[in-house]
Parts: structure tokens; sequence; C-alpha cells
């Protein structure tokens, strides 16, 4: 699914496409392009996995005629918490190009990738970069202070890392309450949050 945005931009008009891709439904171009830019937004602290982690999940690509502006992906997963095993989407690999930062497109990719969240999906969740916490508190997503597990080949296992910043968005409120009871991922190699 495609939708055009149009967005003011210094002294002209900017149209803008945002498609809602299948991952199988990605052209090999696409899916290299869309690599390229999240490795450029990220740097040297991604690696090979964490990209590998986003190309199975629904693709929101942000383009501007031929240049690809913006990436976001919502991977499914489960989530248990409370006995409830949870249908998450997890978003991986929001990035927008360096000199596009600013503009607002990191709030459109992530409006559509919310939209993947409540459609097809229970709760979202996602672990931030740092500087990233405030942008997904404004909209709506509140950071994890509970204990973390994970589900592994070994057994159930203690994921606390003081270094993760996992934010939760909950469409429907209900389904996770205090954050006093550990919140449980599915095992996949690499990071498990």
């Amino acid at each position: 699914m495609s939708v055009r945005v149009l967005l003011p931009h210094s002294l002209y008009l900017s149209v803008l496409e945002v498609s809602t891709v299948e991952a199988d439904d990605l052209s090999v171009s696409d899916l290299e392009t869309a690599e390229a830019l999240v490795r450029s937004a990220f740097g040297t602290t991604i690696r090979a996995h964490e990209w590998l982690h986003a190309v199975d999940g629904v693709q929101v690509l942000l383009t501007e005629g031929d240049a690809m502006l913006a990436h976001a992906a919502v991977v499914a997963r489960s989530l248990r918490y409370g006995g409830q095993v949870l249908n998450t989407g997890y978003v991986e690999g929001v990035a927008v190009r360096n000199d596009q930062q600013g503009r607002g497109l990191g709030r459109i990719v992530m409006d559509h990738a919310e939209t993947v969240i409540r459609t097809r999906h229970q709760i979202g969740a996602l672990n931030a970069v740092e500087n990233a916490g405030p942008f997904y508190a404004q909209r709506g997503w509140w950071r994890w202070e509970g204990p973390t597990r994970a589900d592994t080949p070994h057994g159930n296992v203690d994921t606390f890392d003081p270094t993760d910043h996992i934010f939760v968005f909950t469409p429907h409120p209900t389904l996770i309450g205090s954050s006093t009871e550990p919140l449980v991922c599915d095992w996949r190699l690499g990071d498990l949050w």
C-alpha cells in the first residue's frame, strides 16, 4: 500500500510517498537501499544481525522521487507477560537519512508502523537507542522498567542490560499492567531485544 504525503520543505512543497510493503514483495534493490540507509544512520554501532532482524518484517519506506529518505520495519514476534502470549509487532531499523533529519520523517514512518501494529498485533515493542527515548515517549510508547527475560534454547534466562531502552506500545492498555512481572521475549540470534 502506498500513500502520498505533502510536506513543506523550505521554499517548496515536497511530495513524499510512504509504502507499506510485505518483506517478500520488496525488490532486492529496495532492500539493499534500505539496509544502506539504516547502516548510514546508525554508523558503526549496527551489527550484521541487527539488519537481518528487520528484513522479515513489514517494511515502511518513505521516498521522494527515486530517493529513499526513511525506513522502519515491523517484525512479528511473541512476547509473554503474566501468563499471556502476546502477538507483538516489534519495530526494527527506524532510520532517517542523515541529510533529511528534522523534517518529521521519523514521525511519518512511525505513524505507519504503529498502524501496522494496531491492525495486526496486540502490542508493539522496540529497543531504542538512548537518544530516541523521548521521541517514542512523546508518541505514547512507555519505557519498560521491569525485569526482562528470554525463552532461549537453554531455558528462560534473565536479559537485563542497563543499555537497553525497551519501549512498549499498547493499543489495548489492559494487556500489560505494572512492570513487576517480567516481560519475556522469544528467541532469535543476536540481540534478543
